[in-house]
């Protein structure tokens, strides 16, 4: 098991991040208008992670060569076009929970991003990572997981965009009572079903959404539930982005806890703070 870390998502950020979680959609098309310098310095400061949790990973954002590394889809349908920059996932496996803080990281990136009206997209199979490793010096251990465009969105969407969402079910979410396990819902501590909807809305690949919830009166657990999408996307790295999605909710309610690590094929534990703990505004 590894250790728990309080407060982990800079407290300024909570709010902002849990109204994107609600506006969030994958953008396919851009308008081609430059991302912005002000949006841009904003998610450079996200690149090397904002909390304890990111260790493991990080992203570099590349304003030059988007459009190239964009291009990897087969065909027309549902091609990235337009987007003004491009951020780049990367993991140094060697870090025992690297799948988890690619997510983790890259999913406060997208959180961000579209806080400041920012188009983006989960992309972890379909661009050029040749491109990718071309412009970006990677050490031994590392390798690109994932990337995602930055843009303005264009005013419509393509067809090809359409199919892509309809074939993928983005918008569709299971249901809250098929993901979650644990005590009865009468039991949940207040604001724990606020923090499961944030998490239900969480992307996955091919919106697989391969994860469950055990509830119980003092925290959440969070477990892998599926096969991986190998060699492309491992649960645990869509794990990471529902752990920062269930983290945000919990917290926008009230909810300050710590997450610790577990072994498999659980991923982690959400474990709420004691109500009317005074120190916790200490660890946030």
């Amino acid at each position: 098991m590894g250790g728990g870390a309080w407060g982990v998502v800079p407290r300024h950020l909570i709010d902002p991040w849990y109204r994107a979680i609600f506006v969030r959609r994958s953008v396919r098309a851009y308008d081609g208008r430059p991302v912005g310098r002000e949006a841009i310095g904003e998610i450079r400061e996200l690149l090397d992670g904002f909390s304890p949790l990111c260790e493991g990973a990080r992203a570099v954002l590349l304003e030059e060569g988007a459009q190239e590394i964009l291009s990897g889809t087969v065909g027309s349908i549902g091609k990235i076009q337009g987007a003004g920059a491009v951020v780049v996932f990367i993991a140094d496996k060697s870090h025992p929970q690297w799948q988890a803080a690619a997510g983790y990281l890259g999913e406060g990136i997208i959180l961000h991003a579209t806080s400041l009206g920012l188009g983006t997209c989960w992309v972890a199979g379909t661009y050029k990572r040749s491109e990718a490793r071309r412009r970006i010096a990677l050490s031994v251990s590392e390798s690109i997981v994932a990337v995602t465009p930055l843009g303005r969105p264009a005013a419509a969407e393509s067809a090809g965009a359409q199919v892509i969402r309809a074939v993928a079910g983005s918008h569709k979410r299971k249901p809250l009572e098929t993901l979650t396990r644990g005590v009865a819902a009468d039991q949940w501590r207040l604001g724990c079903r606020e923090a499961l909807e944030a998490a239900r809305l969480a992307p996955s690949a091919a919106n697989r959404q391969p994860w469950q919830f055990g509830v119980m009166p003092d925290r959440v657990v969070v477990r892998a539930s599926g096969p991986d999408l190998m060699p492309v996307v491992p649960n645990r790295l869509d794990c990471g982005i529902v752990m920062l999605h269930l983290e945000v909710g919990a917290r926008a309610h009230g909810l300050e806890g710590s997450w610790t690590f577990l072994q498999r094929p659980l991923v982690a534990e959400y474990v709420f703070e004691p109500a009317g703990d005074p120190d916790h505004q200490a660890r946030t």
